[in-house]
Parts: C-alpha cells; structure tokens; sequence
C-alpha cells in the first residue's frame, strides 16, 4: 500500500527539524564511529533514555546527506517496509535512521523485509534491551546490536567539566603517584554519581529529569516491549520503591513477593524487566552450583529517586557498588559477587579481566583489610572518599578504565 502524501511530507519535516536540531550537539560521544561504520549489517543501539540514542542519530543526519530520521514512539503505525521502500523512491534516502524502534509492531519481520528487498541500511535505537537471537524473525546475520552505556567518570569529566583525563589499565592501580592524582578528582563523584553520569542532565540539571525518565520507561517503554499492564507498572513502581529502601543484603525475589504482594515468578519477571531497561543491575554470586539469588543494584541515580532521604551522602555505601558494578559493565567487565558461609567476612565482588582474576571491595577510607589478606597480589580495597596507601585505592579509578 502507497504510503499517504500528506505522511510523506511529515515525516520529511519531522527528518529535516531533526537535521537542523543536531547543529546543537557538534561533539560526539566516545564509540560513535564504530556505530556508524561501513558493513551491510542494520545496526542496533540499545541503552538507557537520557543517554544520546537520539542525539547520535541525529549528528548522522550531518554527516550523510542521504540519511532520513523517524521518530517511532511519534509514529507507531507506520509500516517500516512500505515506508522505507517510498522515501528511498521519492528522496533516494541511503541510510534510515530509526528512533524507538520497540514502539512499531512487528519491527523485527519488517526489518528482515527490508533487509531482503531494499538498498537501503537502517540504524535503529531502543530503550529495551535487543535480544536479536529470540527476536522471532532471522535477524541474527543481519542486524548487530551495539548497547550504549551512560558516561563514563572520565567522559563525564570530559564533556561537563572540560577535564581531560586519559584512560588508564588495570595495571595503573599498582602506580601509587598515578592514584594521587586520580584521588584529586574526588570532588566530581557526588555530581556523576548524581546524574551527570546521565548525558541528558548537562542539559537541565533538575533531579526531576530522572522521574520522567523512568516514568516514560515503566509506562510506555514496557508496554510497548513486554505488554505491560496498568497492574504491572503500579507493581514495578512499588518494587522499585522497596529495592530503594532496603539494604543491598535484604533485597531478594523472595523479600520484593513479600513486601509488595506478588508471586516470586512476578517479581523475577518485573527485575528482568527493568534491567533489559537499563534501570537494574542483578549481579549474580561467583561460583558454579551456587543456589542464591543475585545482588540486585540500581543505576546511578535511580534509587534516590525513591528513597525517603533523597541525599546522595546519606546512602554513599550502596552509591559506591553501585558506580563500581556500572563502571565496570560500561567497560565490559561483568562482575560477580562472592559469597560467604554464614556469619563469614569476604570481599564485595569478582571479575575476569585480560585472562586474569581480580577482587575488590569496596568501602570508605578506613574500610577493614583483614578479608583481602588470602586474596593475592590482584586484590585491593576501592575507596571514596579516596585512600591510596596499599592496599586501598581511589574508587574513582575504576570509571577511568
């Protein structure tokens, strides 16, 4: 069916409003050109609202004269097919530019559609984790999905406070003059932690951003995604709101079913949810054959958006796990968490990187040593405020990586 005239006309408006928007934001983000690279593959990116998904699609406009943008939570009837075959005839569009693809019905058959048909490659964006391989259709040679993390500590201070500071490895902790400087930029943590982590809060820096943020996820994102209900997101909002005000070490699945009143499969289901939004961060326990359930940690800022004190100072303890688990998923090192006998004392987490292992706990200046002591050279104690006498290091580093 020929696309409507009148739809035509809009939707190039809506495209060329966009082109003209992206004059604002002539600096790119880290990783924009590996997106943005040459290949046949559709490109996916999938991450947190607030972050640039928009923004970056948007600067392609600028760099491809050929590129068209559709804004899909504006536009969710189209017929992805029907309208790339018709602005590619009449505008000789190359690249399509689709924002929100998670709003369109059958997004995943009209993209292999398209794929199979059209000379045209597409670049999409979602809020809700991709799952490619389970999508229904057989998009796994055709679309690669890349995941676009919030700032980093160090591009924060690049693009907020114009501080450049150059990525350091793993190895760098060892170098007790290179923490001393890093330490120095311990008055910028509460401000990233904040938000500024988020790109969208260099814009406005009202904490409310984050509650329309998490508003349009919980009531729109996911029920586009995942066929939420008007129960399911009065129940999202109040496991979000016990997981805030509890302890790291009180929160399981079994504890949410109990405080708000849902089955244990409910409340399994409502995290999953909000991690594939980007919201939650499980951190499953190091181990094989290990019957527990995962730590269950909120991006930063999220949790203070339903916390009775809204203060960052009066929750540093559960901030700082949860800077060092985003940190170090930003830089592509899943964490785990280690667990201990009963009544037993053992560092916070675990992870694998370059073929080595490594443990850290994490805590303030004066954090105890004595379970780091049988843990080898690739331990240490991560600290805010920061303490570098061996074997405590800035926390701060880690954001550095």
């Amino acid at each position: 069916m020929a696309l409507d005239e009148n739809l035509q006309k809009t939707l190039l408006e809506n495209s060329e409003s966009a082109r003209v928007q992206a004059k604002k934001y002539l600096e790119k983000r880290h990783g924009f050109s590996s997106v943005f690279g040459k290949g046949r593959a559709f490109i996916g990116i999938a991450g947190l609202r607030g972050i640039g998904k928009t923004t970056m699609l948007k600067q392609r406009l600028l760099q491809e004269p050929d590129a068209f943008y559709i804004s899909l939570d504006s536009f969710t009837n189209l017929n992805l097919f029907e309208t790339a075959k018709a602005i590619q005839e009449r505008y000789g569009v190359k690249e399509l530019l689709l924002d929100e693809i998670s709003y369109s019905k059958n997004w995943q058959d009209q993209l292999k559609q398209i794929y199979d048909g059209l000379e045209i490659r597409v670049f999409f964006t979602s809020s809700v984790a991709i799952d490619i391989i389970n999508a229904g259709a057989d998009l796994s040679r055709r679309v690669i999905v890349k995941n676009l993390f919030p700032f980093s500590f160090r591009e924060y201070l690049h693009f907020a406070k114009k501080i450049d500071v150059g990525r350091i490895g793993i190895g760098h902790l060892g170098d007790a003059k290179k923490m001393q400087e890093i330490a120095r930029l311990d008055p910028y943590f509460e401000e990233y932690a904040a938000g500024g982590i988020v790109p969208a809060y260099m814009e406005d820096k009202n904490p409310a951003i984050f509650r329309g943020i998490l508003e349009r996820i919980i009531e729109r994102d996911l029920v586009f995604s995942l066929g939420f209900d008007g129960k399911d997101i009065l129940n999202v909002k109040a496991m979000l709101e016990n997981i805030a005000n509890s302890t790291v070490e009180d929160v399981s699945y079994s504890s949410i079913s109990r405080n708000i009143g849902i089955t244990k499969y409910k409340a399994i289901r409502y995290v999953e949810a909000m991690e594939k939004a980007f919201v939650l961060n499980p951190v499953k326990p190091a181990g094989s054959n290990v019957m527990k359930e995962p730590k269950i940690l909120f991006t930063p800022p999220f949790r203070a958006l339903f916390q009775k004190n809204m203060e960052v100072g009066k929750s540093v303890g559960t901030l700082r796990e949860e800077f060092f688990v985003e940190a170090m998923k930003i830089n592509g090192f899943p964490v785990q968490y280690l667990k201990g006998a009963r009544g037993e004392k053992k560092p916070n987490y675990t992870t694998t990187m370059h073929g080595k292992k490594y443990v850290f706990e994490i805590g303030g200046p004066t954090k105890n040593r004595a379970q780091m002591k049988a843990m080898g050279k690739n331990s240490c104690i991560l600290t805010y405020p920061s303490n570098t006498t061996p074997p405590y290091k800035p926390l701060t580093a880690i954001g550095l990586l």
